[in-house]
């Protein structure tokens, strides 16, 4: 491999996911660059890789620009650093991007060692059959920012699909706020992909809700879970109508709900669906209770 950093994806779950090339990178990188060492240091211990605790070095959510720019030093002085997360792909909804940007900026070659992530295993099993979709990181935790991340994601007209990571303490209740908003939307849905139980729910919003509520009661807050959701199109002439069953009435709903204002409510919507700014700001007041 060539000298430099070496991003490297690693099993999700399944050790025998871990390719090859991968193995080679942890084997002879000057060191291994981790989310968390402990972590790392289970990798190599299940892959049989010998080395010294003293090669995993720490690189988390936390590392002072002061580090990052040290590791940066270090590769342009001609090391090769082996970046990995706590599973699947680095900096992609985990750190390490600033350091792979400032590889950049140091002129340093970067190279991708790929292999497993949730996200394309995901909606490799969910039959979506759609070329687009949005990765949205993980599902927000407050109430109003919950709100809101639904409305903006039906009001998109970028895709239909968007795929979420979610802790086990609250799948539940994400996939319920789900199945109330946008009952008929296509959901897969997934825990612990790729291990020993792994399990995997489809189908309508509302039934995925069913089923993991009972998986929920039956083996409580347990494992990794991870979802996505295939939203109805877009019906041409909801952008002209102001009845409860349209689409952008439906999304300026979710944003006064989410206590958006109606100005910037009803901006959003005016932007995303095309309406009248006029019609979609008068509906906004009444929905806000502002005007008769």
């Amino acid at each position: 491999m060539p000298p430099g950093l070496w991003v490297v994806a690693t099993p999700i779950g399944n050790l025998a996911d871990l390719s090859p090339r991968a193995r080679a990178a942890l084997e002879q990188a000057h060191a291994i660059l981790c989310e968390d060492t402990r972590q790392g240091a289970k990798l190599l211990a299940a892959a049989g890789i010998g080395r010294p605790m003293s090669v995993l070095e720490r690189v988390d959510a936390h590392a002072s620009e002061a580090v990052l720019r040290a590791r940066a030093e270090r590769l342009r002085a001609g090391e090769s650093l082996a970046l990995i997360s706590d599973a699947g792909t680095p900096a992609i909804s985990d750190p390490g991007s600033a350091l792979v940007a400032l590889a950049h900026e140091a002129g340093v070659k970067v190279t991708p060692v790929p292999g497993p992530s949730a996200v394309p295993a995901l909606l490799s099993v969910s039959g979506f059959g759609e070329a687009a979709f949005v990765f949205r990181g993980f599902f927000p935790r407050k109430q109003g920012e919950r709100e809101e991340e639904l409305a903006r994601v039906s009001a998109s007209r970028v895709a239909r699909v968007f795929v979420w990571f979610e802790s086990p303490n609250r799948i539940g209740e994400t996939l319920e706020l789900l199945a109330a908003r946008m009952p008929a939307a296509e959901v897969v849905a997934a825990k612990e992909l790729t291990k020993v139980h792994e399990r995997l729910f489809t189908g309508r919003a509302d039934e995925v809700f069913s089923a993991i509520r009972e998986e929920l009661l039956r083996e409580g807050p347990r494992g990794e879970w991870c979802f996505a959701a295939k939203l109805p199109e877009l019906a041409e002439n909801n952008s002209s109508e102001g009845d409860e069953s349209s689409d952008w009435v439906k999304a300026l709903r979710c944003l006064i709900d989410a206590r958006i204002p109606a100005s910037e409510a009803a901006r959003q919507v005016s932007q995303h669906f095309g309406a009248s700014r006029k019609m979609v700001y008068e509906k906004a007041l009444r929905l806000s209770g502002k005007k008769n």
